[in-house]
């Protein structure tokens, strides 16, 4: 009876230490910067995005084919019924990842983070559309979000007037914010439903992104513009210069993408190794944190210029998301240690869903792993 009872009451499996956490935060934060500077830098030489993508997802998979088969980590044959389960995922994946490039070659690097303020804003709203139960945000962390859209306001407001991004710019901007937090809620469910491992749907996800970039490539129009690059019309010295300048152009543009490639891989495994560990709100606080450190290397290697509103608009970016992540974390402490002490006290029926929602997280990490 006393070994039923044992067995019936086994302790929970613990929450991913704080350790881990900053860890996971830090290599996915650095992965990210290195991918948007690479890439932009690929992007000022030749805008193709979708090129660009198509040889980032190809390297992707070739390094995971390769690391995958070696370590065991994902299985190259898996049933049909596998594959249309993650269709879903790779489409949502899809479009987040197009929307940011179109949106990076749109804008400067440095102003990137302030195109996408409203991250968080659509992924708090998406999470209480999707999830459930539905997530509490304390009143205090609503401000926060309120800051980060006063933020984004002001800084795409103040860069149109200056005519230093465009109309297009800014619609690329929360296009992209949207189905990055749709991404991200999509990721999380899948991380804790799909009966498929972190690495194997990653590469599965790939895989299928792959398929989807054959028709992609001739429907975006950029074969035309890698041809155009070789159709010069000149002679001697100077079509020997325009040849040569194009076929540096095309070198640059190979090799940041192979680099990229590379980043990219780092990056799709650190995203999904941190919203494995983390909420979904907390991976989108990390995505916006993450701004300054890389506008100032757009200004360093870019050669991006710097103005008062764009600092100003970051600062208040960066102030939003900070108070959001203070307040939400205060709440959780404070219920920790009621229920530390064992008070009695009367808990509203959010609390009761936040509860349920912690119980579910910690059940998608047990069956992750």
């Amino acid at each position: 009876m006393d070994d039923k009872e044992q067995q019936q009451e086994a302790p929970a499996p613990s929450p991913p230490s704080r350790r881990r956490i900053a860890l996971t935060i830090c290599f996915h934060s650095s992965c990210a910067i290195w991918s948007t500077i690479l890439s932009k830098s690929a992007l000022n030489g030749i805008e193709a995005p979708v090129t660009l993508l198509a040889l980032q997802t190809t390297v992707q998979v070739l390094l995971l084919t390769t690391i995958g088969t070696i370590t065991g980590w994902i299985q190259l044959q898996r049933p049909s019924s596998a594959w249309w389960s993650l269709l879903p995922l790779t489409i949502a994946r899809l479009v987040g990842i197009l929307a940011k490039t179109y949106c990076l070659a749109s804008v400067n690097a440095s102003v990137y983070q302030i195109a996408r303020g409203l991250l968080l804003p659509f992924t708090l709203l998406l999470s209480l559309l999707v999830l459930r139960p539905r997530p509490y945000y304390p009143p205090v962390s609503l401000v926060g979000c309120a800051m980060v859209m006063a933020g984004f306001g002001a800084g795409m407001a103040a860069d149109y007037s200056q005519v230093l991004t465009s109309g297009k710019g800014i619609l690329l901007g929360v296009g992209s914010s949207f189905t990055t937090a749709i991404e991200s809620v999509v990721v999380k469910r899948f991380l804790g439903k799909s009966s498929e491992g972190m690495w194997q749907m990653v590469w599965m996800s790939n895989v299928m992104a792959l398929v989807f970039y054959v028709p992609l490539l001739p429907m975006s129009g950029e074969l035309g513009t890698f041809f155009s690059l070789f159709n010069i019309n000149g002679n001697g010295n100077d079509l020997d210069a325009a040849t040569e300048g194009s076929k540096a152009l095309l070198h640059k543009f190979l090799g940041s993408a192979m680099l990229t490639g590379l980043s990219a891989f780092l990056l799709t495994i650190a995203t999904f190794m941190q919203i494995e560990v983390t909420s979904p709100t907390t991976h989108m606080i990390v995505t916006a944190g993450r701004g300054v450190a890389q506008s100032s290397l757009a200004i360093v290697v870019l050669g991006e210029i710097v103005t008062a509103d764009r600092v100003g608009s970051m600062a208040l970016i960066l102030a939003g998301t900070a108070l959001y992540g203070w307040a939400s974390d205060r709440y959780n402490q404070q219920k920790k240690k009621r229920a530390a002490r064992g008070d009695y006290v009367l808990v509203d029926n959010q609390e009761m869903q936040l509860d349920a929602q912690d119980k579910e997280a910690a059940q998608w990490r047990q069956g992750e792993k």
